[in-house]
């Protein structure tokens, strides 16, 4: 019977190239794709949008707010929070992918007061990533169906434009399958069987 155990970090494996390739897709998919798309819709700039309803919906007015219509939070439109809160996360989300494929994702580094040189634990990384992973993937398997309505039955009145949605959803996708890759590597190195 083989037992598992946790490996020191000095002693864990590089990940493969594979691994360093998905790790690097999951965190440029976010940083570099995701959010600088979503920041000019939190400035209210309704690129790859429909002017009118962008609007609506971004202070809370429109299509998805229901029989409740927000104000907003913090001072901020209510899509303004929403999108940056996104954006925030999306960003998070970007560093942990290389915390994945990195050393300080193996020993903390000298900049995280009181833990600087200590091993992480491996459900540090390892919970967000499965978190956000069955998030994404359970949102990408949605995906061909609201792309096929969203290219056929295009609408003034829908929020985003056809090409916001050709833009956005390869970048989804990317990440939702480069993140549990990069996952699985980091999983693999740092545990061993006796």
């Amino acid at each position: 019977m083989t037992q598992t155990r946790t490996v020191d970090a000095s002693t864990t494996p590089p990940p493969p190239r594979w691994a360093r390739r998905a790790g690097h897709v999951a965190w440029i998919a976010p940083v570099l794709g995701f959010i600088p798309l979503h920041v000019p819709w939190i400035l209210g700039i309704p690129l790859f949008a429909n002017p009118d309803p962008f609007a609506q919906w971004y202070h809370g007015r429109g299509p998805g707010v229901g029989d409740h219509p927000v104000d907003g939070f913090l001072g901020l439109p209510a899509g303004a929070f929403y999108l940056g809160l996104l954006c925030v996360l999306a960003g998070l989300g970007g560093v942990l992918a290389l915390g994945l494929i990195r050393d300080w994702g193996l020993t903390f580094p000298r900049w995280v007061p009181g833990l600087h040189g200590r091993r992480v634990p491996p459900w540090v990384p390892l919970t967000p990533t499965v978190l956000g992973s069955a998030v994404m993937i359970g949102y990408s398997a949605t995906l061909p169906w609201q792309f096929a309505a969203d290219l056929s039955e295009s609408d003034a009145q829908d929020i985003f434009t056809p090409t916001g949605v050709l833009i956005g959803l390869p970048l989804l996708l990317a990440w939702a399958i480069a993140l549990p890759l990069a996952g699985w590597s980091y999983y693999r190195r740092t545990r061993v069987s006796r």
